[in-house]
């Protein structure tokens, strides 16, 4: 076989791959979700813990970025989903997902302690950043749940 028969041969084979991926799709059955390989604890963490409305505190892309520093882990700044997914997946035993929940605690104590430190400093703000510390002590208690459903 020549290099001009090899090449034809792989425009074919890429064309052969290209209508079996429009044929699957066609139902939109491949939708992104549904290349999702990640485990349901991802999901879970990522929709209790990262909304602030749920945690009372905000992830930003920089405490991602800071906490896998810790870790002696390194990702680019991106989107901050995709930047959870990133931090995650690093994890692959019990003893990694104790020291990700960690930096997830570590990190919610900071905003906490900054949260009381602001309902000092301006009392009449003491309401409301008293919901936010009790979101996030509820927040905290559902990530050791999580590592005990998924990791014991």
């Amino acid at each position: 076989m020549n290099i001009q028969d090899l090449n034809e041969l792989r425009n074919e084979f890429e064309e052969m791959q290209k209508r079996a991926m429009v044929d699957a799709c066609v139902d939109n059955s491949c939708s992104e979700e549904s290349y999702d390989d990640y485990p349901d604890y991802l999901k879970a963490i990522y929709e209790e813990i990262m909304p602030p409305v749920k945690s009372g505190i905000y992830f930003s892309r920089w405490d991602l970025k800071g906490m896998a520093a810790e870790l002696d882990e390194s990702f680019a700044i991106d989107v901050r989903e995709r930047m959870f997914q990133k931090f995650m997946q690093w994890v692959s035993t019990p003893d990694d997902m104790k020291l990700v929940i960690e930096q997830f605690k570590n990190n919610i104590d900071i905003k906490c302690d900054m949260y009381k430190e602001y309902s000092q400093k301006y009392p009449s703000s003491k309401e409301i950043f008293d919901k936010k510390i009790e979101k996030a002590k509820k927040a905290k208690k559902y990530l050791d749940k999580v590592y005990v459903e998924f990791f014991t």
